[in-house]
């Protein structure tokens, strides 16, 4: 099934039981912290579904009151007590699309939510539609590393606004950097290791895989400082100025490849 049901089952006063189901379209889930206990239902970092206006009003209403949600044998909750930021789109007439998600881990600017100074956690997912523009813009100059380095701007940008340590303003060296911390045991790519990193339907949403960063600002300033040292003289060269990071435009839907949603991640 391309987009399986997401189901809340509640009782109401009169101890009448109640379902509201959707269809799930995304998911991303980590576990930072090690295994995973089965028994409790997983805590999603993003949560996208799609239904009817009314159906997926509804569904939101009881999701946003600690509702749990099934779908295919897993269980999701999103708690209250974390600052999930729910937007809304309506892809054709009469349907909607919502995306439940933590903007200080999935924005380019964190929010006001602080997980704490000791720790960098992002996930870096880009628009696809932008990606397409930046490899293209860059494509005769870098050939087939263009698009490697829009996802290293991407990238780099999100750590340089976690972090107080200077990042050398170079595309060269942030392709480096980027590279580099591919290698490292603190980002992972959903299609590497699903315990530490579930994903589903990104693509579905516009969205590139995404690369989960999740390291201690002491590991990370050693890490930097290594790589400025090793790398720094090879890339740092006059270069026109990388292209700004999008704005941008609201959500579209094709009906032939699901929905598409331009967030601005």
């Amino acid at each position: 099934m391309r987009f399986p049901d997401l189901t809340i089952e509640t009782t109401d006063d009169d101890k009448k039981a109640r379902s509201f189901t959707v269809h799930r379209v995304a998911h991303l889930i980590t576990n930072t912290s090690g295994p995973h206990d089965r028994s409790r239902p997983d805590r999603p970092w993003l949560l996208a579904y799609a239904a009817s206006t009314s159906a997926a009003r509804a569904f939101t209403a009881n999701l946003r009151c600690g509702g749990a949600a099934k779908c295919m044998g897993a269980r999701y909750e999103l708690l209250r007590s974390l600052p999930y930021r729910y937007r809304v789109s309506s892809p054709t007439p009469g349907a909607s699309l919502v995306v439940a998600y933590l903007p200080e881990i999935l924005h380019l600017q964190p929010g006001a939510f602080d997980r704490g100074s000791n720790v960098l956690a992002f996930v870096s997912a880009p628009p696809l539609w932008w990606l397409d523009r930046q490899e293209k813009q860059l494509a005769d100059e870098l050939g087939d590393d263009a698009r490697d380095y829009a996802r290293a701007m991407a990238f780099v940008s999100r750590l340089d606004t976690r972090t107080p340590l200077p990042i050398t303003n170079s595309p060269d060296f942030h392709l480096a950097l980027y590279r580099r911390a591919l290698e490292e045991p603190w980002t992972t790519l959903g299609y590497e290791d699903r315990k530490k990193l579930d994903t589903v339907g990104f693509g579905d949403l516009g969205l590139d895989e995404p690369l989960l960063c999740y390291v201690s600002a002491a590991e990370f300033e050693h890490f930097l400082a290594d790589t400025t040292t090793r790398l720094l003289p090879r890339h740092v060269r006059p270069r026109p100025e990388a292209p700004s990071l999008p704005v941008v435009p609201p959500p579209t839907f094709d009906s032939s490849a699901g929905v598409q949603l331009g967030l601005g991640f």
